[in-house]
């Protein structure tokens, strides 16, 4: 299915039954730990907590589809058939019932400013693999095909836009803010809504931190591939098919226009409802008993729904949709982290078995051997995932040195020496301690923990 099968859209919303999840117009950090990160349970947060970002009021249509910067009719493949258009000012309810009664359109020209940007952009009626065909193309050409109502397939995802602000000496107010509940970010950059000089330093809160970056260096006009803070947006009935985040993070994401249909699946519950004959998950949940499945939910305009570890997921644009989403993970998640690269690495000793036969047959059975195995298995896991155990283990390192907010919006010390603890006992005991930097890594978190 792609976006031009988006005519069962909204049977799907009218027959799901009412929010599973609990949503809040105001949590404090500590409902958060104890309700959410630690049990490892979804929320939603209400449109309270993103009524006062700029790209809300920057990125809505003030006024009717008759503007030059939009499609000629709401009737358009590219918008939802139901949707009553709004002034920006106007945020759909967040109460339990599934049907929103207002959204807003995109202002395309507010997106003008950024046409120069080079965004990755999904062909969602192409399949490739386990995702969908992607190129990167300047944002105007396809605001410009959008315009004239046509690319209605095509989905803009993973576009770096806060970090290339960023880049820019801009700073990230004039999009969004971060609530503070999500502000104890261990992949991503301390939050701060004002320009980030990203070279030689790094603000975080009101002070400078020397000798640490985040971010990768490059040009300002290129895409960041160690920066896990996204914006999303696609006509009607594009969609991210059914996966788990990335390293086994956590996520969230917010709806600055539209709505969207989410599909949950908690880990540890059978999949077999979304299996395929060869025992594979499914690519499009709706293949399986008309998408009637899982956990089904319906995010409205200006919410934000917060995705635990190891959740999976399938997510379809009701309208056209614009939002902010942020890959993410906190010591909570350590216990969850661990497992998922235990896995990533499995695959890859998979993929390369025929590379260990050739080390033994040259070096035989030998500690050297397991050495030089275990060194080209980490550097593949780092080429293929990102990371790898040093990469994580620095992770932990400098969020350990530099935490990125203020102790009331992160877990008591005593939590998160426990947490760490647990992790490195069990890298202690792996091969990967036969590698300098990884062993001298662990001692460095133990004395930390002191």
């Amino acid at each position: 299915m792609g976006a031009d099968d988006a005519s069962g859209l909204d049977e799907l919303v009218d027959d799901i039954p009412s929010r599973p999840f609990p949503i809040y117009d105001e949590i404090s950090y500590e409902t958060f730990l104890k309700d959410h990160l630690i049990p490892n349970r979804p929320l939603i947060l209400s449109s309270k907590h993103t009524a006062d970002w700029s790209s809300l009021h920057r990125w809505r249509l003030p006024s009717s589809p008759s503007s030059p910067s939009s499609p000629s009719s709401p009737s358009s493949p590219l918008y939802s058939s139901s949707t009553t258009i709004i002034a920006p000012t106007a945020l759909s309810s967040s109460s339990k019932n599934n049907r929103a009664t207002t959204t807003a359109l995109p202002d395309f020209a507010a997106l003008r400013p950024y046409s120069n940007h080079l965004v990755p952009t999904a062909n969602t009626s192409r399949r490739l693999y386990s995702e969908f065909e992607r190129t990167d193309l300047p944002l105007g050409e396809v605001l410009d095909l959008w315009e004239i109502e046509q690319g209605n397939e095509l989905y803009i995802k993973d576009w770096h836009l806060l970090d290339e602000l960023e880049k820019a000496g801009k700073g990230v107010e004039e999009v969004y803010k971060v609530p503070e509940i999500f502000r104890d970010d261990w992949l991503n950059p301390p939050y701060t809504p004002y320009p980030r000089y990203n070279v030689d330093s790094t603000v975080i809160g009101n002070r400078i931190d020397e000798d640490i970056t985040f971010g990768a260096e490059s040009d300002p006009s290129s895409s960041s591939t160690a920066d896990f803070r996204f914006v999303y947006l696609g006509p009607r009935g594009t969609y991210t098919p059914l996966h788990r985040d990335v390293y086994g993070s956590y996520s969230w994401s917010a709806n600055v226009v539209g709505r969207k249909l989410w599909w949950f699946f908690p880990p540890g519950e059978s999949l077999d409802a979304v299996r395929d004959s060869r025992g594979e998950t499914v690519f499009d949940v709706r293949e399986v008993r008309g998408g009637k499945v899982g956990i089904r939910v319906l995010q409205n305009q200006g919410e934000i729904i917060f995705v635990p570890s190891g959740w999976w997921h399938q997510v379809i644009n009701l309208d056209f949709c614009i939002s902010i989403n942020h890959n993410f993970f906190s010591s909570p998640a350590l216990p969850h982290i661990l497992p998922a690269l235990e896995t990533s690495q499995r695959r890859v000793e998979e993929s390369i078995s025929d590379v260990r036969e050739m080390i033994n047959q040259r070096l035989g059975h030998t500690p050297e051997a397991q050495r030089e195995w275990v060194q080209e298995v980490q550097a593949l896991l780092e080429r293929d995932q990102g990371w790898n155990w040093a990469g994580f283990l620095r992770i932990v390192r400098d969020n350990l040195i530099f935490p990125k907010c203020d102790p009331e919006l992160r877990p008591p010390h005593s939590l998160v020496v426990q947490w760490v603890k647990r992790v490195i006992e069990l890298v202690k005991d792996r091969d990967e301690m036969m590698i300098v930097e990884i062993k001298e890594l662990v001692q460095e978190i133990e004395r930390l923990l002191v």
